[in-house]
Protein backbone atom coordinates (compact mmCIF):
# COMPACT_ATOMS: atom_id res chain seq x y z
CA UNK A 1 0.00 0.00 0.00
CA UNK A 2 1.35 3.59 -0.73
CA UNK A 3 2.01 5.67 2.07
CA UNK A 4 1.98 8.79 0.03
CA UNK A 5 -0.48 12.15 0.51
CA UNK A 6 -3.94 11.38 -0.19
CA UNK A 7 -4.83 12.89 -3.39
CA UNK A 8 -8.29 14.47 -4.94
CA UNK A 9 -7.72 13.30 -8.80
CA UNK A 10 -9.82 15.48 -11.63
CA UNK A 11 -10.43 13.97 -14.92
CA UNK A 12 -12.70 15.53 -17.49
CA UNK A 13 -14.99 13.63 -20.01
CA UNK A 14 -18.18 12.68 -21.05
CA UNK A 15 -18.05 9.10 -21.41
CA UNK A 16 -15.92 6.64 -19.36
CA UNK A 17 -12.90 4.89 -20.79
CA UNK A 18 -9.59 3.58 -20.56
CA UNK A 19 -8.10 6.75 -18.94
CA UNK A 20 -10.34 6.85 -16.20
CA UNK A 21 -10.15 2.59 -15.39
CA UNK A 22 -6.37 3.56 -15.31
CA UNK A 23 -6.31 6.36 -12.70
CA UNK A 24 -9.44 4.57 -10.73
CA UNK A 25 -7.14 1.18 -10.56
CA UNK A 26 -3.90 3.20 -9.07
CA UNK A 27 -6.37 4.91 -6.27
CA UNK A 28 -5.37 3.83 -2.71
CA UNK A 29 -8.36 3.60 -0.15
CA UNK A 30 -7.91 7.90 0.93
CA UNK A 31 -8.15 8.83 -2.36
CA UNK A 32 -10.62 10.15 -4.71
CA UNK A 33 -11.18 10.06 -8.56
CA UNK A 34 -13.72 12.98 -9.57
CA UNK A 35 -14.76 12.05 -13.40
CA UNK A 36 -16.55 15.58 -14.89
CA UNK A 37 -19.24 15.75 -17.10
CA UNK A 38 -20.64 18.53 -18.47
CA UNK A 39 -24.60 17.65 -18.31
CA UNK A 40 -26.82 14.71 -17.23
CA UNK A 41 -27.12 13.42 -20.80
CA UNK A 42 -23.07 12.38 -21.64
CA UNK A 43 -22.61 8.77 -21.22
CA UNK A 44 -20.04 8.94 -18.67
CA UNK A 45 -23.14 10.54 -16.34
CA UNK A 46 -25.13 7.42 -15.74
CA UNK A 47 -21.74 4.87 -15.42
CA UNK A 48 -21.81 3.01 -12.15
CA UNK A 49 -18.31 4.28 -10.77
CA UNK A 50 -15.73 1.60 -8.81
CA UNK A 51 -15.06 2.87 -4.95
CA UNK A 52 -13.68 5.98 -4.57
CA UNK A 53 -14.59 7.50 -7.99
CA UNK A 54 -17.52 9.65 -8.20
CA UNK A 55 -19.40 10.75 -11.55
CA UNK A 56 -20.06 14.89 -11.56
CA UNK A 57 -22.12 17.27 -13.12
CA UNK A 58 -20.61 20.79 -13.85
CA UNK A 59 -23.20 22.30 -16.47
CA UNK A 60 -22.36 24.00 -19.51
CA UNK A 61 -20.23 26.56 -19.15
CA UNK A 62 -20.55 30.50 -19.81
CA UNK A 63 -17.58 32.61 -20.35
CA UNK A 64 -15.23 29.94 -20.21
CA UNK A 65 -13.85 26.22 -22.12
CA UNK A 66 -15.94 23.30 -21.13
CA UNK A 67 -12.82 21.80 -19.42
CA UNK A 68 -11.96 24.93 -17.37
CA UNK A 69 -15.81 24.59 -16.36
CA UNK A 70 -15.21 21.09 -15.08
CA UNK A 71 -11.95 21.57 -13.62
CA UNK A 72 -13.54 24.83 -11.52
CA UNK A 73 -16.53 22.91 -10.26
CA UNK A 74 -14.27 19.88 -9.50
CA UNK A 75 -11.69 22.09 -7.30
CA UNK A 76 -14.72 23.37 -5.64
CA UNK A 77 -15.84 19.52 -4.89
CA UNK A 78 -12.44 17.72 -4.15
CA UNK A 79 -11.86 17.26 -0.41
CA UNK A 80 -8.20 16.82 -0.31
CA UNK A 81 -5.16 18.92 -0.08
CA UNK A 82 -3.84 17.63 -3.09
CA UNK A 83 -4.95 17.95 -6.34
CA UNK A 84 -4.25 15.60 -9.65
CA UNK A 85 -5.14 17.07 -12.95
CA UNK A 86 -5.29 14.73 -15.58
CA UNK A 87 -7.24 14.20 -19.23
CA UNK A 88 -8.72 11.05 -20.76
CA UNK A 89 -6.71 11.40 -24.18
CA UNK A 90 -3.73 9.45 -23.64
CA UNK A 91 -2.64 5.99 -21.70
CA UNK A 92 -0.43 5.57 -18.68
CA UNK A 93 1.14 2.96 -16.84
CA UNK A 94 0.74 1.72 -13.86
CA UNK A 95 2.90 3.84 -11.18
CA UNK A 96 2.01 6.89 -13.20
CA UNK A 97 -0.48 8.45 -10.29
CA UNK A 98 2.69 7.40 -7.76
CA UNK A 99 5.54 8.82 -9.61
CA UNK A 100 3.64 11.91 -10.16
CA UNK A 101 2.59 12.60 -6.61
CA UNK A 102 5.79 11.84 -5.36
CA UNK A 103 7.82 14.30 -7.73
CA UNK A 104 5.08 16.69 -5.98
CA UNK A 105 5.93 15.53 -2.76
CA UNK A 106 9.48 16.38 -3.52
CA UNK A 107 9.77 19.27 -5.57
CA UNK A 108 6.34 20.43 -5.16
CA UNK A 109 4.15 21.61 -8.00
CA UNK A 110 4.88 19.40 -10.48
CA UNK A 111 3.93 18.34 -14.45
CA UNK A 112 4.40 15.44 -16.81
CA UNK A 113 5.43 16.44 -20.63
CA UNK A 114 3.41 16.39 -23.31
CA UNK A 115 4.29 15.32 -26.96
CA UNK A 116 1.69 15.58 -28.75
CA UNK A 117 1.88 13.12 -32.08
CA UNK A 118 -0.05 12.14 -34.57
CA UNK A 119 -0.57 11.23 -38.41
CA UNK A 120 -2.14 13.16 -41.35
CA UNK A 121 -1.69 16.82 -41.69
CA UNK A 122 -0.13 16.72 -38.21
CA UNK A 123 2.98 15.65 -39.16
CA UNK A 124 4.01 18.95 -40.85
CA UNK A 125 3.70 20.18 -37.51
CA UNK A 126 4.70 17.84 -35.42
CA UNK A 127 8.33 18.87 -34.63
CA UNK A 128 7.26 22.40 -33.39
CA UNK A 129 3.87 21.95 -32.10
CA UNK A 130 4.92 18.49 -30.36
CA UNK A 131 8.76 18.24 -30.13
CA UNK A 132 9.82 21.90 -29.70
CA UNK A 133 7.12 22.34 -26.83
CA UNK A 134 8.22 18.72 -25.33
CA UNK A 135 11.73 20.23 -25.33
CA UNK A 136 11.31 23.58 -23.20
CA UNK A 137 8.71 22.41 -20.63
CA UNK A 138 11.54 19.70 -20.17
CA UNK A 139 14.02 22.21 -20.30
CA UNK A 140 11.70 25.30 -18.41
CA UNK A 141 12.43 27.56 -21.10
CA UNK A 142 11.19 30.36 -23.06
CA UNK A 143 8.11 31.29 -22.79
CA UNK A 144 6.63 27.96 -21.59
CA UNK A 145 8.92 28.35 -18.43
CA UNK A 146 7.08 26.89 -15.43
CA UNK A 147 4.08 25.56 -17.81
CA UNK A 148 1.63 23.48 -16.00
CA UNK A 149 0.19 20.99 -18.19
CA UNK A 150 -3.52 20.11 -17.36
CA UNK A 151 -2.74 16.80 -18.21
CA UNK A 152 -0.57 15.12 -15.62
CA UNK A 153 0.40 18.11 -12.89
CA UNK A 154 0.16 17.65 -9.43
CA UNK A 155 -0.28 20.66 -6.59
CA UNK A 156 -1.67 21.40 -3.18
CA UNK A 157 -4.27 23.88 -2.15
CA UNK A 158 -1.27 26.14 -0.16
CA UNK A 159 0.89 26.00 -3.37
CA UNK A 160 -1.38 28.14 -4.96
CA UNK A 161 -1.22 31.55 -4.87
CA UNK A 162 -4.57 32.27 -4.77
CA UNK A 163 -7.50 30.81 -2.31
CA UNK A 164 -8.89 27.43 -3.56
CA UNK A 165 -12.43 29.66 -4.35
CA UNK A 166 -10.98 32.56 -6.19
CA UNK A 167 -8.95 30.16 -8.21
CA UNK A 168 -12.69 28.48 -9.07
CA UNK A 169 -13.85 31.68 -10.22
CA UNK A 170 -11.00 32.74 -12.36
CA UNK A 171 -11.16 28.90 -14.42
CA UNK A 172 -14.57 30.24 -15.00
CA UNK A 173 -13.34 33.08 -17.06
CA UNK A 174 -10.32 31.06 -19.21
CA UNK A 175 -10.05 29.04 -22.25
CA UNK A 176 -6.61 27.93 -21.03
CA UNK A 177 -7.27 25.86 -17.57
CA UNK A 178 -3.09 24.90 -18.10
CA UNK A 179 -2.43 28.81 -18.61
CA UNK A 180 -4.13 29.72 -15.59
CA UNK A 181 -2.60 27.28 -13.14
CA UNK A 182 1.04 28.42 -14.37
CA UNK A 183 0.20 31.90 -13.12
CA UNK A 184 -1.13 30.65 -10.01
CA UNK A 185 2.16 28.40 -9.41
CA UNK A 186 4.90 30.46 -8.27
CA UNK A 187 7.27 27.22 -9.77
CA UNK A 188 6.35 24.01 -11.70
CA UNK A 189 8.76 21.12 -11.59
CA UNK A 190 9.00 19.15 -14.93
CA UNK A 191 9.21 15.79 -14.49
CA UNK A 192 11.78 14.61 -17.19
CA UNK A 193 10.97 10.52 -16.98
CA UNK A 194 7.33 11.47 -17.79
CA UNK A 195 7.15 12.34 -21.55
CA UNK A 196 3.43 11.79 -22.02
CA UNK A 197 2.25 11.04 -26.00
CA UNK A 198 -0.85 12.29 -26.58
CA UNK A 199 -2.34 11.39 -29.68
CA UNK A 200 -3.91 13.96 -31.75
CA UNK A 201 -6.42 14.24 -35.20
CA UNK A 202 -4.15 14.54 -38.47
CA UNK A 203 -7.32 15.58 -40.64
CA UNK A 204 -6.94 18.61 -42.41
CA UNK A 205 -9.81 20.32 -40.26
CA UNK A 206 -9.13 19.47 -36.64
CA UNK A 207 -5.29 20.37 -37.12
CA UNK A 208 -6.62 23.83 -38.37
CA UNK A 209 -8.56 24.38 -35.52
CA UNK A 210 -5.87 23.11 -33.12
CA UNK A 211 -3.50 25.25 -34.60
CA UNK A 212 -5.56 28.09 -33.94
CA UNK A 213 -6.64 27.60 -30.63
CA UNK A 214 -2.88 26.72 -29.29
CA UNK A 215 -1.65 29.77 -31.13
CA UNK A 216 -4.13 32.11 -29.95
CA UNK A 217 -3.12 30.77 -26.55
CA UNK A 218 0.17 31.86 -26.77
CA UNK A 219 -0.70 35.01 -28.50
CA UNK A 220 -3.25 36.60 -26.45
CA UNK A 221 -1.87 35.52 -22.96
CA UNK A 222 1.54 37.23 -24.39
CA UNK A 223 2.44 38.39 -27.06
CA UNK A 224 1.37 38.14 -31.16
CA UNK A 225 4.93 40.06 -32.03
CA UNK A 226 7.78 37.79 -30.86
CA UNK A 227 6.37 34.59 -32.50
CA UNK A 228 5.75 36.72 -35.57
CA UNK A 229 9.36 37.96 -35.92
CA UNK A 230 11.03 34.81 -34.88
CA UNK A 231 8.93 32.57 -37.42
CA UNK A 232 9.47 35.22 -40.03
CA UNK A 233 13.34 35.35 -39.27
CA UNK A 234 13.65 31.40 -39.75
CA UNK A 235 11.60 31.68 -43.26
CA UNK A 236 13.90 33.97 -44.43
CA UNK A 237 16.50 31.93 -43.20
CA UNK A 238 15.13 28.79 -44.66
CA UNK A 239 14.54 30.69 -48.47
CA UNK A 240 17.57 32.01 -48.51
CA UNK A 241 19.95 29.19 -46.98
CA UNK A 242 17.76 26.23 -48.18
CA UNK A 243 20.25 23.64 -47.75
CA UNK A 244 21.65 24.42 -44.50
CA UNK A 245 18.51 25.21 -42.97
CA UNK A 246 16.90 21.70 -43.74
CA UNK A 247 19.86 19.95 -42.42
CA UNK A 248 19.90 21.90 -39.71
CA UNK A 249 16.28 21.59 -38.28
CA UNK A 250 16.16 18.21 -39.43
CA UNK A 251 19.35 17.35 -37.66
CA UNK A 252 18.60 19.12 -34.91
CA UNK A 253 14.83 18.14 -34.71
CA UNK A 254 16.58 14.31 -35.21
CA UNK A 255 18.55 14.48 -31.94
CA UNK A 256 15.30 15.95 -29.60
CA UNK A 257 13.63 12.98 -30.99
CA UNK A 258 16.41 10.77 -29.71
CA UNK A 259 16.70 12.16 -26.69
CA UNK A 260 13.12 11.89 -25.78
CA UNK A 261 13.00 8.21 -27.53
CA UNK A 262 9.98 9.65 -29.03
CA UNK A 263 10.35 6.47 -31.92
CA UNK A 264 8.66 8.51 -34.89
CA UNK A 265 10.49 9.63 -37.78
CA UNK A 266 8.58 13.04 -38.11
CA UNK A 267 11.40 15.09 -37.17
CA UNK A 268 11.69 14.59 -41.42
CA UNK A 269 8.89 17.26 -42.03
CA UNK A 270 10.66 19.86 -39.92
CA UNK A 271 11.96 22.09 -42.52
CA UNK A 272 8.59 22.34 -44.79
CA UNK A 273 7.02 22.90 -41.33
CA UNK A 274 9.46 26.06 -40.78
CA UNK A 275 7.91 27.54 -43.98
CA UNK A 276 4.81 27.55 -43.04
CA UNK A 277 4.97 28.64 -39.51
CA UNK A 278 4.59 32.33 -40.25
CA UNK A 279 1.39 31.89 -42.17
CA UNK A 280 -0.17 29.39 -39.06
CA UNK A 281 0.65 32.57 -37.01
CA UNK A 282 -0.52 34.96 -39.20
CA UNK A 283 -3.77 33.28 -39.58
CA UNK A 284 -4.29 32.77 -35.96
CA UNK A 285 -4.08 36.22 -35.29
CA UNK A 286 -7.05 37.06 -37.84
CA UNK A 287 -9.07 33.86 -36.84
CA UNK A 288 -10.42 33.89 -33.66
CA UNK A 289 -12.82 31.28 -34.08
CA UNK A 290 -11.92 27.50 -33.55
CA UNK A 291 -13.45 24.41 -32.35
CA UNK A 292 -12.39 22.12 -29.31
CA UNK A 293 -14.49 19.07 -28.12
CA UNK A 294 -17.65 19.31 -29.22
CA UNK A 295 -18.11 23.15 -28.91
CA UNK A 296 -17.20 26.14 -31.14
CA UNK A 297 -15.48 29.00 -29.23
CA UNK A 298 -14.31 33.10 -29.99
CA UNK A 299 -11.57 33.79 -28.52
CA UNK A 300 -10.85 37.10 -28.50
CA UNK A 301 -7.41 39.48 -28.00
CA UNK A 302 -9.14 40.70 -25.09
CA UNK A 303 -8.80 37.31 -23.77
CA UNK A 304 -12.63 36.79 -23.50
CA UNK A 305 -14.02 33.50 -23.98
CA UNK A 306 -17.48 33.15 -26.25
CA UNK A 307 -19.01 29.76 -26.82
CA UNK A 308 -20.71 29.81 -30.11
CA UNK A 309 -22.60 26.88 -30.57
CA UNK A 310 -22.21 22.95 -30.28
CA UNK A 311 -20.17 21.05 -32.81
CA UNK A 312 -21.92 17.68 -33.52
Amino acid sequence: MSDRDPVSVLLPTVEWNTACEQVAAQLTPEDELLVICDAEEDPVASHEPPENAKILTAGEPDGCSGKANALAHGMATARHDRFVWTDDDFERDMNWLDRLVAAGETHGPATAVPFFTGGGWWRLFEPWYGALFTLLVYLQLGGVEDTAWGGGVVFTRSELTVPVSEFVEELREVLSDDYLLTQRLPHVHAVGSMVTHVEVPGDARSVRHRLVRFTRIGGVNGRWLPGIVLSVAFLAGGVLFPLGAAVAVTVGFAAVYARFGLGRVNFLYAYPGLLVLPVVIIVAVGIDEFEWTGRRYRFSNSGEVEILDSVE
